[in-house]
């Protein structure tokens, strides 16, 4: 009977945040099309960052989340809202992973784009955009996180199932809006 009602529990925190992830996702891509010509016309270059640093917020706060659950069910990490030692060493590591994937996609989308005759602002303007955009969700993502995973074991839920696909999509409509106020601002 314990595994049946293990199984029950999986399934009803999974549907219900991949509910809510796929009307945030919808948000996201609002946001996203709500922007497209603003930012065709004023920085053509910047449309082939967008893709690699949604994909980079999920990829990175997932890590981070998967971390966070594994600590907090070993124990490592206390569930409740203090800097542990561990918790500084996880949420600077998905910082420094931030900062660093942000430059290259920005570098990488000149590249790219210069190689398929996309016109850009300059490398440093689309640099520029990707780190501030990037660092920026991060730290927002980060703090998201240690809450929500916090609070999904308190409720007893596993964060394993509740806040790696939660991370991932608000990181998408975070990320978005963070390109967007950040393009504004650089242009």
């Amino acid at each position: 009977m314990p595994r049946e009602l293990n199984v029950r529990a999986i399934v009803i925190q999974g549907l219900a945040i991949l509910l809510l992830c796929a009307i945030i996702e919808i948000l996201a891509g609002n946001v996203l099309e709500s922007m497209k010509e603003q930012l065709a016309v004023a920085l053509p270059g910047l449309i082939l960052a967008i893709p690699p640093l949604l994909d980079l917020r999920g990829n990175i706060n997932g890590a981070l989340a998967s971390r966070l659950g594994t600590a907090l069910h070993t124990g490592v990490i206390e569930p409740k809202l203090s800097m542990s030692a561990e918790l500084k060493v996880n949420i600077i590591s998905s910082m420094i992973l931030s900062f660093l994937a942000s430059a290259t996609i920005g570098l990488l989308s000149v590249g790219v784009g210069t190689l398929f005759g996309i016109t850009s602002i300059n490398v440093l303007g689309i640099v520029t955009i990707a780190i501030i955009a990037g660092v920026v969700s991060g730290i927002i993502l980060a703090a998201i996180t240690v809450m929500v995973s916090i609070f999904a074991y308190v409720r007893g839920w596993d964060p394993d199932n509740v806040t790696a696909p939660l991370m991932a999509t608000i990181g998408d409509l975070l990320t978005m809006i963070s390109i967007f106020l950040v393009a504004i601002l650089v242009v």
